[in-house]
């Protein structure tokens, strides 16, 4: 299927690494015009991501920085790049996680810093690349967000609030803006396999006296399917809905979880 996306620019948020660096590779293959962003403390790993989707799919992406804490730096990043690129067709939000932790254990600050991270800047963004796309005849959104907003995660309470907000700002602005053929829906990732989680399991795995091979194993036991989803599952079902191959799915909240949560 040609998702039509040739020469499209997507702007990938946050997405030097992990799984929305696997988002900015599957557009690139797709060859659209696509950014990866994350803040300049972060300017190795982005200069990495460069060079690993060009050397992955031939199609070289373009480099922004910006800083998620500073909303107006988000707004002169995201207007940066439709002045550069000659437009904007696909934005797909994507924030670094919030703090872990019970509502007792967290602090003011914390719930700021969660809400500037996982909600607010998220419409700074929109609200930036909006006249874009409405210039351009349409677009596409995608608020990538998790599978929390399916199922309520222990010791994230900051994340399950958060995520929520932006599933109800999706639903809103997919009826406010299909008249402009802007689509707009939240995703939420399951348990996908990226290096953060393979460190993570790997310090778990030590502790129990296990091999990382059998530590995935028993963690994923549970699971439907028995396995951890992959980053490019993930990815590739993102720029679809991201994507002009996406013509009437809008205001929709799809988990890319292998069924592991319960919630309708």
């Amino acid at each position: 299927m040609d998702l039509g996306l040739k020469d499209k620019v997507v702007v990938c948020l946050s997405s030097a690494s992990g799984f929305a660096k696997g988002i900015a590779t599957e557009f690139a293959r797709e060859g659209a015009k696509v950014v990866v962003s994350t803040s300049e403390a972060f300017r190795k790993e982005l200069d990495q991501a460069v060079i690993d989707i060009e050397k992955e799919t031939g199609n070289k992406p373009y480099a922004y920085t910006y800083d998620v804490l500073d909303n107006a730096s988000i707004t002169a990043m995201i207007e940066k790049v439709g002045n550069d690129l000659g437009g904007i067709y696909g934005l797909v939000n994507h924030c670094p996680g919030p703090k872990a932790g019970s509502f007792e254990a967290l602090s003011e600050e914390d719930w700021a810093d969660g809400y500037q991270k996982c909600l607010h800047s998220y419409t700074y963004a929109i609200r930036a690349a909006l006249p874009f796309m409405k210039e351009g005849g349409g677009g596409r959104i995608v608020n990538s967000t998790s599978s929390s907003i399916k199922q309520a995660l222990d010791n994230l309470i900051l994340s399950n609030t958060f995520r929520m907000g932006v599933v109800g700002m999706s639903k809103t602005m997919a009826r406010e803006f299909g008249q402009y053929n802007i689509l707009v829906n939240a995703m939420g990732p399951g348990r996908i396999y990226t290096d953060r989680i393979k460190y993570l399991n790997s310090i778990r795995a030590e502790k129990a006296g296990m091999t990382l091979e059998e530590y995935n194993e028993k963690d994923a036991a549970s699971f439907p399917q028995k396995r951890y989803q992959s980053v490019e599952e993930y990815a590739r079902t993102v720029v679809f809905m991201c994507s002009p191959a996406n013509g009437a799915v809008s205001g929709q909240v799809i988990c890319v979880d292998g069924a592991m949560t319960t919630a309708y």
